[in-house]
């Protein structure tokens, strides 16, 4: 069953529309009160950030005293309503209900009002909306809750002159901002849980092939631990033809061999130092002229068991034909150059050897110098049939 992954084209327009419909939400609003009491000469002060701009309102500034409706309501949808301010700049005071917003607002306009302050019907306490109010857009309008426009209303009624001054507050509304802080913390926890589940998935997956790299890696030094327990060990001596002025040198440490050195006699024909070609077998398990794998010669497979190593294998078993024959006149070609010779006069294995290259190819039965470690049939060199076939026939011309 597929999961469905999520799209960054459908979470960028999950975005736009978020933000497109963040810009369609008013704008807080911070109302300034100031309450003159002509009898004692006194002022008295109120501030809230109470109101909430329309959704047509230009967010401005705005500033007057602060009018209601000269009639029986407060509702100004009569045509004919008038205001008890009519010194600019002033503030109409609305009670919201029996008329749409735009109307009270044109109302407010035509009689010079620099600003609308329509507060909410009754029984609303301090509830607000966004107002729509569309045909309305050149003048300042806000709402307030109920119970303060009650207030300002009794203000004047009792004889106070109440000055107000609107200022922008918030870009959005109170909701907006708990909405804000819902939708940021959502959205850090699914970026956070998705980055951290992403990283234990990654560290596991690295974590599980390294194990089993690793695990692999000991089972093939082990392996080769017992490989290099079986090859032959021979200790050169004075006249070897290793040790001659002729004689070959170790392809590891690039140095002559010596008499009463160790060597270490390959399954490919070819010799090293004992301390030089043992680390070098327990890493790479491999000649380092011909590339003949030891474990392959001597018939010792390891147990593969992740899905890479059976890969590598399947692909090594597909290898063209070609690439083999190759592969065997260039190790009869190297094998030729010198370090196939690993006769001596006291080895009565090289002279079996020896025996099979002049003619009777045999099975030659290489023995570990050590008590201890068992026999190993090791193949001999074959040189390539083609070439001998040339050199018989140039021999018989000749001759």
């Amino acid at each position: 069953m597929k999961q469905k992954k999520c799209s960054p084209s459908r979470f960028l327009i999950f975005i736009t529309i978020l933000f497109k419909v963040v810009e369609t939400v008013p704008a807080n609003a911070y109302v300034n009160l100031f309450y003159f009491n002509p009898m004692n000469n006194s002022t008295v002060t109120d501030e809230c950030e109470c109101g909430l701009y329309g959704l047509n309102s230009p967010l401005t500034s705005a500033q007057g005293l602060v009018g209601i409706p000269k009639s029986a309501n407060l509702l100004a949808c009569d045509y004919n309503t008038e205001f008890t301010v009519t010194e600019t700049p002033w503030i109409a005071l609305i009670e919201r209900g029996n008329c749409t917003f735009a109307e009270k607002i044109k109302l407010a306009t035509r009689r010079g009002a620099e600003a609308v302050v329509i507060y909410n019907a009754p029984n609303r306490g301090s509830y607000t909306i966004p107002m729509s109010h569309v045909g309305a857009r050149d003048i300042v309008a806000i709402m307030i809750g109920n119970q303060k426009g009650t207030e300002i209303l009794r203000r004047i009624e009792s004889g106070l002159q109440v000055s107000m001054v609107i200022e922008v507050g918030k870009k959005h509304g109170p909701w907006m901002n708990h909405y804000s802080i819902f939708f940021v913390s959502v959205s850090f926890f699914i970026v956070t849980a998705a980055t951290v589940g992403y990283f234990i998935f990654y560290s596991a997956r690295r974590l599980r092939l390294a194990r089993a790299q690793n695990r692999r890696q000991r089972q093939l030094k082990a392996e080769a631990k017992k490989a290099i327990g079986q090859l032959q060990l021979r200790t050169l001596k004075q006249g070897d033809k290793e040790t001659g002025p002729d004689g070959d040198s170790c392809a590891v440490c690039i140095e002559a061999y010596k008499p009463n050195e160790v060597v270490r006699i390959l399954t490919c024909n070819h010799l090293f130092h004992k301390n030089c070609i043992d680390p070098w077998l327990l890493e790479h398990r491999t000649c380092p002229m011909c590339k003949c794998d030891i474990l392959k010669a001597l018939g010792i497979e390891p147990d593969i068991e992740d899905g890479v190593e059976s890969i590598q294998a399947t692909a090594s078993n597909e290898m063209p034909t070609i690439t083999s024959v190759n592969e065997e006149d260039n190790r009869s070609e190297t094998a030729s150059s010198g370090y196939a010779s690993v006769q001596g006069t006291d080895e009565p294995a090289l002279e079996e050897h020896t025996a099979a290259e002049n003619g009777n190819h045999d099975d030659l039965h290489l023995v570990n110098n050590d008590s201890q470690s068992p026999a190993v049939d090791v193949l001999p060199h074959l040189s390539n049939p083609s070439f001998e076939e040339d050199e018989a026939c140039d021999h018989e011309i000749r001759s």
